[in-house]
């Protein structure tokens, strides 16, 4: 009998496995699945991710060197690097917004594509390690269905972990085959990582030096020969990441590091482990007793329990996952561990990260690792190999359920174009106010519609908030009096529009009164914007 073809063999896996987790993600967002085209997260971060992806798919044709010069915060430079600009999403995207496809459709697919191929990349180094497509099945569940998922399902680039594992299993590789090759594979797969998360690359970096310590520790005798291919992995990964970063690096200068208190604030405690997403069925009252914005961390009872039984009866490289685990876990305590208190002292690049909670991921994916171990250990209690396929569903079963968070909340989001935002693409491009924006800062809605016509934008909404424009805010709460006309003149400011729909109705008459009443202030119409009416105004410059 000719041997099997095991190329073909790994190809159904594969297939296998993406079928799975893509009901498995279906399962854990619904119903997302049924409005692909129109709606979203009920949060301002979807939109806030349309609006990336949509920015990027408009500078790359027309202005490509002004790519981070994006149309927010005016007169402010390099405002898409105040946040995540996620340029590998935004290039996938890029083709499908060019023909036209409904940005909410393309966002969405984007966002569930993300979560199913981050389990595929964890069923990828699992069946590596463990020769095992059952025991790889386990773990690239869990790794897809973990909480922390349903905690950031508004967060685009959160989803997108799936060079994580694909990262760890090169370097695996150029570990046991002294292979020059796969430690340049694992400097790209830790770039891609960069391109598709700042934070995430970020924090793989450390995890994956971490990973290549410990793998080297495990046999001193090979550290000699996997030198070449390790320092290869980070050169390679510091010469692509080095033009991305620098944007990033030019804004922590000129804006400063993250408020302590903020880092503080987003950073995990113990108490996270036990809290999960108040969404979760089992176990969402834990959330009430463990408040705290991204640290409902809790794995599930089944990982954990068979991530025990991995670490005590599975293999030696379950030791070196468990190591990862423990370093993952402490780097996400923030401040408050001394590890990352040291590095955020020394390292200047950390300092401008707000949440190290999110190392939360890379404990989930050592512990999806050890958990497909500890499945391995299980089954060898189960004596009859028939009744191995039965013991694989129940397990599935089991953290399926225990992850369980649907339904999502969703909001719909419009996606006909209000005749407001078609009139303002008609003329000529020029900084814009759009109001209210001090006691009630609709910017990411603003920042949404300007994807249909790209004027600059004195508003904003992203990670870091400049503190120009807090003041801007503050001066526009007397707004339409001398000195907010003044500040908004020194902004080159040229049309303001007003949305009436969010003003009491003698606030708005006065507003107008006002205004028609002021020299330089001359209206130009009255259009349909998403929710009502709204008004522009043209407003001359300083004479």
């Amino acid at each position: 009998m000719p041997p099997p073809d095991l190329s073909r063999a790994f190809r159904r896996e594969i297939a296998g496995a993406l079928a799975l987790l893509t009901a498995l993600t279906i399962i854990l967002t619904w119903p997302q699945v049924l409005h692909l085209s129109s709606h979203t997260a009920r949060h301002d971060d979807p939109l806030f991710s349309i609006w990336r992806l949509s920015w990027v798919a408009h500078a790359l044709p027309n202005d490509p060197a002004h790519l981070f010069d994006a149309n927010i915060f005016h007169p402010r430079r390099l405002t898409l690097a105040f946040s995540d600009a996620m340029p590998l999403e935004a290039a996938i995207a890029a083709p499908w917004l060019w023909a036209g496809v409904n940005p909410v459709l393309v966002y969405n697919v984007l966002l569930l594509g993300g979560i199913v191929i981050s389990g595929l990349g964890m069923f990828v180094l699992a069946r590596y390690l463990m020769n095992d497509a059952d025991a790889a099945l386990v773990s690239a569940a869990i790794f897809t269905l973990v909480p922390y998922r349903v905690e950031h399902f508004m967060h685009l680039e959160l989803q997108w972990t799936v060079w994580m594992p694909l990262t760890l299993w090169a370097i695996h590789r150029a570990y046991s085959e002294a292979s020059l090759r796969f430690g340049a594979l694992a400097g790209v797969l830790l770039w891609l990582q960069m391109l598709s998360s700042v934070y995430y690359g970020a924090f793989l970096g450390l995890i994956g030096a971490s990973f290549a310590l410990l793998l080297a520790a495990t046999g001193p005798r090979r550290a000699r020969s996997v030198a070449g291919p390790f320092c290869l992995a980070a050169l390679v990964a510091a010469i692509l990441t080095a033009p991305y970063a620098i944007p990033y690096v030019l804004n922590t200068r000129a804006l400063g590091p993250r408020d302590p208190g903020d880092v503080a604030t987003f950073s995990a405690r113990f108490a996270s482990y036990v809290s999960a997403p108040e969404q979760n069925w089992i176990w969402g009252w834990t959330s009430i007793d463990y408040p705290g914005n991204e640290l409902h961390l809790f794995p599930g009872l089944a990982a954990i329990a068979l991530a025990v039984l991995g670490y005590v009866k599975g293999p030696r490289i379950a030791r070196v996952y468990s190591a990862l685990l423990a370093i993952a876990v402490v780097l996400s305590l923030g401040p408050s561990g001394w590890v990352y208190g040291w590095l955020y002292a020394h390292v200047r690049a950390l300092q401008g990260f707000r949440a190290p909670a999110r190392f939360a991921i890379l404990a989930c994916c050592a512990l999806a690792i050890l958990a497909g171990f500890g499945f391995q250990v299980l089954r060898r209690f189960v004596v009859q190999p028939r009744a191995h396929k039965s013991l694989l569903v129940a397990v599935l079963v089991v953290v399926g359920l225990e992850y369980g968070s649907a339904p999502m909340t969703l909001a719909e989001v419009p996606t006909a174009v209000p005749d407001l935002y078609k009139t303002i693409k008609q003329m000529e491009p020029s900084p814009l106010i759009e109001i209210p924006m001090a006691d009630l800062d609709l910017s990411v809605d603003y920042m949404y519609w300007s994807i249909y016509h790209w004027h600059p934008l004195i508003n904003g909404y992203s990670g870091y908030i400049p503190p120009d424009y807090t003041e801007t805010r503050r001066v526009m709460l007397s707004f339409p009096d001398a000195r907010s006309l003044q500040r908004l003149r020194a902004l080159g400011v040229r049309h303001i529009v007003i949305h009436g729909t969010y003003y009491k109705v003698s606030e708005y008459q006065d507003m107008m009164l006002s205004l028609m009443r002021t020299p330089g202030v001359t209206k130009v119409g009255r259009y349909r914007d998403w929710v009502g009416w709204a008004d522009i105004f043209a407003l001359a410059p300083a004479s």
